[in-house]
């Protein structure tokens, strides 16, 4: 512990017996000790030199590293920033590509349902003998068990969808018939046209 000592005169400083006060032994100059403590510590020349040389070189750092701090600092703000917005943006971007993915799967899913759903009447197009036109009544009444959607025959203007009526007409064909499909605003095949060629 470092000796107190009178800022006046240098002389060595002694504590009063009440711990508040130290006087110079020398000139008699008093001291309030927690008020004047650190001014009147004397310290040793060693360590005057660290302090100085420390703080001095603090000081010297500091205000060249101030600005490579702040630097440092605004680019890891930036980068943050916008590390932020690009994962913003790519979810967005991974967002906006699953829903056309699932969108083209559901047209092309869509597409494929069309093409069976069709594909069991599109031979029946043309013209065709009874005997050849009687599978498609067949292929009517297993369509309209098997799907939601209806095939209507339309045979020479009449219209039905009745099992009953189908195979009523078709136990009735004789001779050759012209056969076309109509569409509906889907694509799918809603009605397939027969009409007896006189």
């Amino acid at each position: 512990m470092e000796k107190l000592k009178c800022s006046s005169c240098g002389a060595t400083l002694k504590v009063e017996e009440n711990n508040e006060y130290a006087v110079c032994s020398h000139c008699g100059s008093k001291y309030k000790l927690k008020e004047d403590l650190n001014v009147n510590i004397k310290l040793d020349d060693n360590v005057k030199e660290v302090l100085n040389t420390g703080l001095g070189t603090f000081n010297h750092i500091s205000k060249f590293m101030i600005i490579p701090i702040i630097f440092i600092i605004i680019v890891f703000v930036l980068i943050f920033v916008f590390g932020f917005m690009n994962t913003n943006k790519n979810r967005k971007i991974v967002e906006y590509n699953q829903k056309e993915i699932a969108d083209k799967i559901n047209k092309q899913q869509e597409a494929v349902k069309k093409d069976v759903f069709n594909f069991q009447f599109t031979n029946d197009n043309g013209t065709k003998s009874a005997f050849f036109l009687e599978s498609t009544f067949d292929e009517i009444i297993q369509s309209n068990k098997k799907y939601d959607r209806k095939v209507l025959l339309v045979f020479n203007g009449k219209e039905t969808s009745d099992e009953s009526e189908i195979i009523e007409i078709k136990h009735s064909l004789d001779g050759n018939y012209e056969v076309s499909l109509n569409y509906d605003d889907e694509g799918y095949i809603n009605k397939i046209i027969i009409d007896k060629i006189n």
